[in-house]
């Protein structure tokens, strides 16, 4: 990793309704994959819970949870070994107005790229509620992929 460096925060999209962030993370990819698909792991980073009973395999199902905040149902759209874990999620339960999350992994010179995004939201009102809307959003994004940095960081060091 770049001495000094700081992985810039997520963006919005305010055309596609997404919001993406590329995070350098100073671990391997197998030590970042881990950390990612492991729920005891994601529960370090991602909310306070990570419950995937089947685990992280293609069409299992599985929550979230932010202690006394939200509950997220989810399943998992997508697993390629290494390489990218999608899966979609919604307040509650999976239904027509979940969004989907994809991390996307690939080697980088002395540690590992993380690409994120976030798409579908189902957003209403005036484009300036849509677009503070998204900003909390990846204000919020911003803040989870900073402590997956930290924890994959800390685990490799």
């Amino acid at each position: 990793m770049v001495p000094g460096f700081d992985n810039p925060p997520a963006t919005i999209d305010l055309h596609d309704h997404r919001v993406t962030r590329i995070v350098t993370v100073d671990a391997t990819p197998d030590a970042v994959w881990t950390c990612i698909t492991e729920p005891e792991h994601l529960a370090q980073w991602l909310g306070d819970i990570a419950a995937f009973p089947e685990g992280l395999v293609a069409g299992a199902q599985g929550r979230f949870a932010w202690t006394g905040e939200v509950v997220l149902a989810a399943r998992v759209l997508d697993v390629v070994p290494a390489e990218r874990l999608s899966f979609e999620w919604s307040e509650g339960f999976v239904d027509q107005n979940a969004t989907q999350v994809t991390f996307a992994i690939k080697p980088t010179e002395g540690g590992t790229l993380v690409h994120f995004e976030e798409r579908g939201f189902q957003l209403g009102g005036s484009q300036s509620q849509v677009r503070a809307s998204l900003r909390a959003l990846a204000q919020g994004w911003t803040v989870e992929l900073d402590e997956l940095v930290a924890y994959a960081e800390s685990r490799a060091a």
